[in-house]
């Protein structure tokens, strides 16, 4: 009689368990080290985002303050084009530097200046402005000073709206030497300048409607 051989199922292979322990080991030993390398990387360090941009209630009137430290705005993104009024933020000059790019190398400046107490400025959309000790307010919404006890202190100020028409003269502050310009634009370009100098003597100059005057070191008496 003929005996039939019955087959053991594959499973019950010695061979085919050790098999499945080495793979198991090979997956877990990879994925280990998959963790490890993750768990490696370094967080990344705290970075300053430039520009800053400060957001303000509807019934708020807009100022855009910066604070002490130098900040950069794209204009048309972080606040829009236009005129605004630049202050000083705590007595000492201020600072604003106009670029075509965020790059400040000197190809890229448009235009910079130190300013007393105010100043008056016109951006345009795409345009980089950098700030520092100072505080902007769209002109619609400044209340520009005018003369106080008959004097009219260092600043920038708009002919036939700061101040009235006409001729004046500048008196230099003490022993200091004064400087002023005149200008038929708030953009500060060199091609809208008007007349500018230096003076250690008091000086007379004719204002007219249209003019924007800035002196510093300086002041106008009435």
């Amino acid at each position: 009689m003929e005996t039939t051989k019955i087959k053991e199922p594959i499973y019950m292979k010695w061979w085919v368990w050790i098999v499945i322990f080495l793979v198991v080991a090979v997956i877990i030993n990879y994925t280990a080290d998959i963790i490890e390398d993750y768990t490696s990387i370094p967080e990344p360090s705290e970075i300053e985002v430039i520009p800053y941009r400060v957001e303000f209630a509807e019934e708020v009137t807009p100022v855009l303050a910066n604070y002490n430290t130098p900040t950069t705005f794209l204009i048309g993104t972080d606040f829009p084009a236009g005129e605004y009024f630049v202050m000083t933020n705590n007595g000492t000059l201020g600072y604003v530097l106009l670029t075509r790019s965020r790059n400040l190398e000197a190809t890229e400046i448009i235009w910079q200046k130190h300013f007393a107490n105010h100043t008056i400025i016109n951006l345009i959309d795409g345009q980089y402005l950098t700030t520092k000790n100072a505080t902007l307010i769209p002109i619609e919404n400044a209340i520009v000073p005018n003369f106080n006890d008959g004097i009219l202190s260092a600043g920038t100020y708009r002919v036939g709206i700061d101040i009235p028409p006409g001729v004046y003269t500048i008196f230099p502050i003490e022993t200091k030497t004064g400087f002023f310009s005149t200008a038929s634009s708030s953009h500060h370009l060199d091609a809208h300048i008007i007349q500018s100098r230096n003076f250690s003597e008091p000086i007379t100059i004719a204002l007219n409607i249209g003019d924007y005057i800035t002196f510093i070191r300086a002041e106008i008496r009435k």
